[in-house]
């Protein structure tokens, strides 16, 4: 995987589209979580799964695209997050996305 195709996998997951699909997203579902209460709910964890999907269908529907898998692209971004912070930022967001709690 080349850096320009790292960068379209980024530049794909910034794009004002997706990030106002996730706005909508974000909106559509927070009630759950205003809720009071110490203890996620099956529901919480359904809505967290289907926000993972989002960036988990971005990422896979991009790598193919350009015809890369997902270890390369894994690959690349540690390789990358060593010398260049910006990568590093992006390899703690896409983690963030995983972390549920």
């Amino acid at each position: 995987m080349s850096e320009d195709q790292l960068e379209t996998v980024l530049g794909r997951l910034v794009e004002d589209k997706f990030l106002s699909f996730l706005e909508t997203f974000k909106a559509k579902n927070c009630q759950p979580f205003l809720a009071t209460g110490e203890e996620y709910t099956l529901k919480h964890t359904e809505i967290h799964m289907q926000y993972k999907r989002l960036f988990e269908g971005r990422i896979e529907s991009t790598l193919k695209s350009l015809g890369c898998s997902s270890s390369e692209f894994i690959k690349q971004v540690a390789d990358k997050s060593r010398d260049d912070p910006r990568f590093g930022d992006f390899a703690e967001s896409l983690c963030s996305v995983e972390d549920f709690g």
